[in-house]
């Protein structure tokens, strides 16, 4: 098994805070719907900014979402 996850701070993590603003792009609909948060509220179009500038100036680290991986090697069937 494996576990990996993007960690970093500015601005290496600028691509993945890219790739986080596309995934709350495709999540806005329904957060709007459930009463989360509107569009206006989220403001994409400057989240990576605000993100960014926030992660600079507290020094922050950045610590994306974690994918889990397995493997499985079966043995050989029998003749």
């Amino acid at each position: 098994m494996r576990l990996e996850a993007p960690v970093g701070g500015m601005p290496v993590t600028l691509p993945w805070l890219e790739i986080f603003k596309e995934l709350i792009a495709t999540l806005l609909p329904e957060m709007e719907r459930l009463g989360v948060a509107t569009a206006a509220q989220v403001g994409l179009e400057t989240l990576v900014e605000r993100i960014g500038s926030e992660a600079i100036s507290t020094t922050s680290l950045i610590i994306g979402h974690s994918q889990i991986g397995a493997w499985v090697r079966r043995p050989l069937a029998s003749p």
